[in-house]
């Protein structure tokens, strides 16, 4: 078992139903959420398994290994999507993970996409929410470090079921890198979610339409990493 026995998936579906979206405090047991923080911030994952993600990229390349020798090319992807955001386009700059291990890899990221997909996780998902969840589409770890940021957007067609479980610990609003969901009209924050460890975050996505929301821009000068586990179901 990697949820957290005492949580009650009913207990949840009232407000997503209604809100369109939940927050479901300490969803994974104490050994598993630890397991996951020790392996993205605590340095059980090699700092080169990161990738740069940047969208749209510069020169063709929006997708870069986070080896020394690409610093140079990430910085540039960052400014330049920078100067799309300031433009008003829809654009992003952060790391993320690229599920791109051999098919026997036992590390700690494979074993909770597999556990993501099991059937523990997925009838509790699939009771939240009131509909079958059948898998994933797309999962992945992200990192936002000084200048990461992740502009407003709806995730149409990426799923039914989106999620964010946040990995950080001990992280300040003042820092950036909050969560924000907004209203269609683009000029309300709903509401806001701090990233506080072993939260995990569902919203739904309605067919044609999704769910706007954004991350803001992380403080300049932070040193700490906003980390999560992120992707939708379907």
């Amino acid at each position: 078992m990697h949820i957290n026995s005492n949580l009650v998936a009913d207990d949840y579906s009232e407000q997503y139903l209604n809100s369109g979206s939940v927050i479901i405090r300490d969803f994974l047991t104490p050994e598993t959420s630890e397991e996951l923080y020790n392996f993205f911030v605590g340095g059980g994952m090699p700092e080169d398994w990161w990738y740069s993600s940047s969208y749209p990229g510069a020169d063709g390349a929006g997708f870069i290994r986070n080896f020394p020798e690409n610093k140079d090319s990430i910085d540039y992807q960052r400014r330049h999507s920078e100067n799309l955001f300031n433009q008003g386009q829809f654009t992003y700059h952060f790391y993320r993970t690229a599920g791109d291990h051999h098919s026997s890899c036992n590390c700690s990221e494979c074993i909770f996409r597999i556990f993501l997909n099991s059937e523990e996780s997925l009838n509790f998902l699939s009771a939240v929410a009131k509909d079958t969840l059948k898998g994933f589409n797309t999962v992945f770890a992200s990192r936002y470090s000084s200048g990461c940021f992740l502009s407003p957007h709806h995730d149409d067609s990426l799923g039914k079921l989106g999620f964010v479980l946040q990995l950080t610990k001990n992280w300040k609003p003042q820092w950036g890198g909050v969560l924000h969901f907004l209203d269609d009209s683009l000029t309300k924050i709903e509401y806001s979610e701090v990233p506080t460890f072993n939260t995990l975050t569902l919203f739904h996505i309605p067919q044609g339409k999704g769910k706007w929301h954004y991350v803001s821009h992380v403080s300049p000068g932070v040193t700490s990493h906003r980390v999560a586990y992120s992707g939708w179901f379907g």
